[in-house]
């Protein structure tokens, strides 16, 4: 008896401490199901940090694996029959208590980190905006290097798109990516996050029939409207401009024609420039023609512009790799805006402070609580052992 009171009791603690993770998940899942499917009010602001709960399964090991590290150690220090006499006798209560106070410790800090707000009313909102469709062209001449030696055209025209949609508010955005053939990459959407991260894996490989089509890029913008939904609408076109496919003037003016205006962004300078091949991302050399010839390519300005004329819209064109955005804008801007949706949201206040407090508490109380057994328990204890 003497012995035990010296030595953690492995099993015992286990037991207790299974049905308290047994108890605390259940009911955890339970509240967590209910807060989020049954009280719309309710919300976490960091809903991702609360995988770090993960690191309570972790805790649990890690005191086990402590109490039978300390048991071995017990064991190698003295003969039983000495250990009494060289050793406090540890409460095994005590020992559960503090490993329960730690690890509940966490998890309101973990809790307090996601930050649980809880809603104080709805709120109408009307969403106000225009639609835009985006044209980006990813054919091989958009590889050239002629803005800058360390970023291809198509590299800043993407960086230019996202500083585009930073400066949006309300507006709904689409992204067509074209070369010889066209394709929506980004339905319209209000998502300019996810826009952002489809923007990112644009690349020329996707486009398999090469050349410049400027005018199916138009026309698969036009096609990507709801153009009977009442919303006013822009198309901004990024390209070099070299165009050899068809008529993109007469596209255009068929979309301003029906309240579509067309914007342009030349990308590349005037100066002819090779277009370096690639091949598993890294350069082998320059792209030549079927006859072997190198291929060159420049900024086609003349064509944008003539675009933008005959679209109602502006025309901007890239210096280095800034593209002065504020004159698109401008015209974009100037676009009536119209209410495209209304929706209710709650006000939410923050919550974490309560179980911030409860977490340090709770931690402040582990530390000064010790694993001694209470020297009046020992007492009767030994009385009856």
């Amino acid at each position: 008896m003497e012995l035990n009171q010296h030595k953690y009791d492995f099993k015992n603690i286990l037991i207790s401490v299974l049905i308290w993770e047994a108890a605390f998940w259940l009911v955890f899942f339970s509240l967590f199901y209910y807060m989020q499917e049954e009280v719309e009010a309710f919300q976490f602001e960091n809903y991702e940090l609360l995988y770090l709960l993960f690191i309570v399964p972790l805790l649990v090991l890690g005191y086990f694996s402590v109490i039978k590290w300390k048991n071995k150690k017990l064991d190698s220090l003295a003969d039983a029959r000495l250990l009494k006499y060289l050793t406090f006798p540890v409460s095994n209560i005590k020992s559960f208590v503090k490993f329960f106070l730690f690890r509940n410790g966490i998890v309101f800090l973990i809790l307090a980190l996601a930050n649980p707000q809880y809603g104080q009313g709805k709120n109408k909102a009307v969403v106000e905006g225009i639609e835009i469709m985006i044209g980006l062209d990813i054919s091989n001449s958009m590889r050239a290097l002629d803005l800058d030696p360390k970023m291809d055209r198509l590299q800043i025209a993407k960086l230019s798109i996202e500083r585009l949609l930073n400066s949006l508010h309300g507006d709904k955005v689409g992204i067509v990516i074209f070369a010889g053939d066209a394709f929506v990459q980004v339905p319209l959407t209000n998502d300019y996050s996810a826009a952002k991260m489809f923007l990112y894996s644009v690349r020329p490989e996707m486009m398999t029939n090469q050349g410049t089509d400027i005018g199916l890029a138009i026309d698969k913008c036009m096609k990507s409207f709801d153009m009977t939904n009442g919303v006013n609408k822009a198309i901004v076109i990024m390209s070099d401009g070299e165009d050899h496919e068809g008529n993109p003037e007469a596209v255009a003016k068929g979309a301003y024609e029906n309240n579509v205006v067309v914007s342009t962004v030349g990308m590349g300078t005037n100066r002819e420039t090779t277009i370096p091949n690639y091949e598993d991302g890294e350069i082998i050399g320059l792209k030549k023609d079927e006859n072997g010839k190198t291929v060159l390519t420049k900024l086609n300005d003349a064509m944008l512009k003539s675009i933008a004329v005959a679209g109602g819209g502006a025309y901007v064109e890239a210096e280095g790799t800034y593209v002065n955005l504020e004159g698109l804008l401008e015209s974009i801007r100037e676009i009536e805006k119209t209410e495209m949706e209304s929706a209710l949201y709650t006000d939410y206040e923050d919550q974490y402070q309560w179980f911030l407090a409860i977490g340090l508490l709770l931690l402040a109380i582990e530390f000064f609580l010790s694993e001694k057994r209470s020297g009046i328990v020992h007492k009767i204890q030994e009385y009856h052992g």
